[in-house]
């Protein structure tokens, strides 16, 4: 069921913002004046997508870098690789960031839900 969520002006071209719908939280993006639709959360972290960044259609989670295409939701690449490091212990909070970026890799990274959007007289619905 398409439901009305913002008006054209409300997300300036290359920007994101995100709403709740129904108990859903969705973010639209506005690559160029056409709108997309998708999870607020990552698929790798549960990150809040709306918080990173988009060039086009392309959105860069905040937390690691894992990039989603908008259009379908497919994560285009893992999270920033992770450090190589020796340590097993960390010993210093450098090593414990490597540390944590080592056990980073092995968690899973999911493909994000992407929603239908239209535009009608200045309006974004988006089917929930």
């Amino acid at each position: 069921m398409f439901r009305e969520i913002a008006g054209v002006d409300d997300i300036l071209p290359g920007g994101m913002k995100a709403y709740t719908i129904g108990g859903k939280e969705i973010v639209l993006c506005n690559d160029d004046g056409r709108f997309y639709a998708f999870d607020r959360r990552c698929g790798h972290m549960s990150a809040p997508l709306d918080m990173g960044t988009a060039n086009g259609y392309i959105v860069t989670c905040p937390l690691h870098s894992v990039q989603f295409d908008a259009t379908t939701g497919k994560a285009l690449c893992p999270p920033v690789p992770a450090y190589s490091t020796g340590d097993v212990i960390p010993k210093t909070q450098d090593n414990f960031t490597r540390w944590i970026d080592e056990l980073m890799k092995h968690v899973r990274t999911c493909d994000i839900r992407t929603y239908a959007v239209r535009v009608e007289g200045g309006k974004i619905s988006v089917d929930v």
